[in-house]
């Protein structure tokens, strides 16, 4: 297999793997949430406060660092660096990559977090 399809393949999986620990963060959040205007000791509402400000720095962790990656492939591309269809490819695998790692890297940690878990492998 060639670079571009093993770097497919790799984010797929890890993008699979997000959406399995998106659903264990979402099952060990629900009951929380749901019963946070009840709860005398104030945790479900740092919870809820912990939740949004992650989403929000990963959002805009995953936003620069897009940025950075397509700003660094059009300097490569107007010195002659990029010359073919295929340093397109990556370069837009490039993009998605950096545009994913902070809430693939936060959504993992959260499930780990929440469950007390370690991670596998």
């Amino acid at each position: 297999m060639n670079d571009l399809a093993d770097r497919s393949l790799t984010f797929a999986r890890q993008t699979a793997q997000a959406g399995l620990d998106a659903m264990v963060t979402i099952a060990a959040r629900a009951p929380g949430l749901m019963a946070a205007g009840f709860d005398l000791t104030g945790q479900g509402a740092r919870e809820i406060r912990l939740m949004v400000d992650e989403k929000i720095a990963a959002a805009h962790e995953g936003a620069f660092a897009a940025q950075m990656a397509w700003g660094w492939f059009l300097i490569n591309a107007a010195f002659g660096g990029a010359s073919s269809p295929q340093h397109v490819s990556h370069a837009l695998v490039d993009v998605a990559e950096a545009a994913l790692a902070p809430a693939l890297r936060q959504v993992r940690a959260n499930a780990l977090r929440l469950t007390g878990l370690e991670p596998i492998g």
